[in-house]
């Protein structure tokens, strides 16, 4: 492999990520040389899937033959990587694929191969690195593994303190203790060829990590890791060992041992060469659906917003779950995600998101109980499944138009006009939510455009299911709904510029040309006209559309922000004023396929359209979709390397537009 700068920083550029379906998450750069403070081999969840802990944060591997020996792969410290073993790397591959994702480097020097195999077993905190050695026949070799640790929150950095971490002795291995908070259990297992193993016990720091990413955007970027000691295997030929990693948290009943990571098999046999862009993003979806431990102990299945960072938020939850779970069938995961969410309901509100740590909630959102109604209708669409309507969803959506029309919590109340209203200055309940500090970057209060083509849907939703079994509520929401789409298109409608205003409040008609008029034409039920459905199309193409998704405000704007980068106030001031975000290219699609009657032509330019997020799948998060992208050319990804949303609406696209 070459390692000129320009490759080394492209290489570092594709990260790879894989997950253990309880929030925890291994995740690395293509070389193996960390750029993040999330970048580790065990990140772990102490109440799954959130407080999460980076605790095996990376290993260096020593490999030796006749008296000589390299190291690999490498990290990054101030104008210098150290060591350079990722010039010899010869392969790399990455899956994603349910029980058992991995991750797989290879090494060459000469007649010395070394290939080593990271898995992530579901339903364990534990990671396996599974290490084969191939020298010269009959040659003596060694191999040497030295585990790195952070011992941290997941969000934090470690500082070098003295002594280090508490260690004590286990058989072929070590445990790492954090005064109060997890045990690392690291353990070696002899493998075919393998006359000699130990752990020799030598407890020091490495200084100055440099995670390159972290400086990018503006924050904390070095770190100081603790290494226990290392491990050596000594054989002749070819040796194989195994390193498991495990995490224990106090006061949690330990999960069952998960199964062993399987012999290593060649990286040409352990991903089809041939995988369809469906197949990819099926497996990518994977990432995304985990387990919620509840407070009696027990599992239900939630949604991750994305990687590396976010939780189960609502909102994304919702708008990610027609293509996570429906259009790939999984049907029973979906009905337990309604019921995760729907068991924390307050005042007609689903919550914006489960709290990173402790078991509250936050309900600072008005759109996320619109997309669970959405989501809903659009599960029992898919699965035929009016028990489940009828006894769980029905129910919940039925408290949540109730609530908003007789007004509840972040002022969301049915104004005279059956409009929805919702927010102050103060607030950021809409999707477009960045704020920093005080600092209100995009507000949105009084009625905005998509909130209220939800809440247009949501309506003509509850009037036709409750048709046949309450024909006195169905007229009633029928008649809100009739009054709602009037005022709509009154209150909206930019007859001189032929697109919808973004937000109406006192008076004001806000003229930013946004994509949240997109909602009114992609959902189901639209409150306009067909003609208004065209020029909303034409507008939206011809500023918002990029090869990525649509942009958060029209180029031609003055307060458009070409890049979002820089520190965290400069990145959230660029976030909705102008960035791409990915997941906007499923409403793009169907509003245009909806428009021309899901025609065969349409349906072929449509996925035309999707040709740049498609490509998208080999940069940045190596088989994922980005949660956002800059405005101007070349559209450089930014945020989250996997976003639920992102993934979901471009296999939802990706199947609306399949032929036939």
């Amino acid at each position: 492999m070459t390692s000129t700068p320009d490759t080394i920083d492209l290489q570092l550029s594709r990260e790879w990520l894989i997950t253990n379906d309880r929030g925890g998450f291994a995740s690395g750069t293509c070389l193996g040389i960390p750029t993040r403070r999330y970048h580790g081999l065990l990140i772990a969840p102490a109440r799954p899937p959130l407080e999460r802990w980076t605790l095996l944060s990376a290993v260096l591997e020593r490999v030796g033959v006749g008296g000589r020996t390299w190291e690999t792969p490498g990290f990054e410290f101030a104008g210098a990587f150290h060591p350079r073993g990722f010039e010899q790397q010869t392969q790399f591959a990455v899956s994603n694929a349910a029980p058992l994702p991995w991750v797989r480097f290879a090494y060459s020097w000469g007649h010395l191969r070394l290939t080593k195999s990271i898995f992530l077993p579901h339903g364990s905190d534990e990671v396996a690195i599974a290490y084969r050695l191939e020298g010269p026949p009959q040659a003596p070799i060694t191999l040497g593994v030295e585990p790195f640790t952070g011992m941290r929150d997941f969000h934090g950095l470690t500082r070098t303190f003295h002594p280090g971490y508490p260690i004590e002795p286990l058989e072929n291995g070590t445990v790492v203790t954090f005064a109060g908070g997890p045990r690392l259990l690291i353990q070696a297992e002899r493998g075919p060829g393998v006359w000699e193993l130990r752990f020799e016990t030598e407890p020091h720091w490495w200084q100055h990590f440099l995670y390159r990413e972290e400086a990018h955007r503006g924050q904390d970027c070095q770190e100081d890791l603790f290494v226990p000691g290392w491990f050596q295997a000594s054989g002749i030929g070819t040796i194989e060992i195994t390193v498991r990693a495990r995490a224990e948290f106090p006061f949690v009943k330990p999960t069952p041992p998960p199964p062993k990571a399987p012999e290593p098999v060649s990286v040409d046999r352990a991903r089809p060469q041939a995988q369809s862009i469906e197949e990819r993003l099926r497996e990518a979806a994977n990432a995304f659906v985990v387990r919620r431990r509840r407070a009696d102990g027990s599992f239900s299945t939630t949604i991750l917003a994305g990687y590396h960072w976010f939780g189960d938020w609502g909102r994304d939850t919702f708008i990610a779950l027609p293509g996570l779970l429906l259009e790939t069938e999984r049907f029973a995961e979906a009905r337990e995600v309604f019921a995760t969410f729907a068991s924390a309901q307050k005042a007609g509100l689903i919550p914006n998101k489960f709290s990173d740590y402790g078991d509250g909630c936050d309900y600072n959102s008005v759109d996320a109980s619109l997309w669970y109604i959405h989501a809903a209708d659009a599960y029992c669409r898919a699965s035929g499944d009016m028990n489940a309507w009828n006894n769980l969803l029905g129910p919940v959506c039925e408290r949540i138009v109730e609530a908003f029309i007789a007004g509840t919590d972040f002022n969301i109340r049915m104004d005279t006009d059956a409009l929805l209203s919702c927010g102050d200055a103060t607030t950021q309940i809409t999707w477009m939510d960045a704020k920093y500090g005080d600092t209100v970057f995009t507000p949105r209060h009084g009625k905005p455009v998509e909130i209220n083509a939800l809440w247009y849907h949501a309506l003509r939703i509850l009037a036709e299911r409750s048709s046949g079994t309450a024909q006195r509520r169905a007229e009633r929401f029928g008649e809100i709904a009739d009054h709602t789409r009037g005022s709509f298109r009154q209150l909206f409608w930019n007859n001189t510029s032929q697109y919808l205003y973004d937000v109406v409040r006192d008076g004001y008609r806000d003229p930013a040309v946004r994509p949240n008029q997109i909602f009114a034409v992609s959902l189901p039920h639209s409150p306009l006209l067909i003609e208004q459905q065209r020029a909303v199309l034409e507008r939206v193409d011809r500023e918002l559309f990029t090869p990525c998704g649509l942009r958060s405000l029209s180029p031609q704007d003055p307060a458009y922000r070409p890049r979002c980068e820089g520190n965290p106030f400069e990145r959230d001031s660029a976030y909705h004023q102008g960035t791409v975000w990915g997941w906007l290219i499923g409403p793009y699609v169907e509003a245009h396929l909806r428009v021309h009657g899901f025609s065969t032509s349409e349906q072929t330019r449509m996925r035309a359209a999707l040709g740049g997020l498609v490509d998208h799948l080999d940069q940045a998060g190596i088989g994922q979709v980005s949660e956002i992208f800059d405005g101007d050319p070349p559209h450089t990804p930014r945020g989250c390397i996997a976003q639920a949303w992102s993934v979901s609406e471009l296999l939802r696209a990706w199947r609306l537009t399949e032929p036939g």
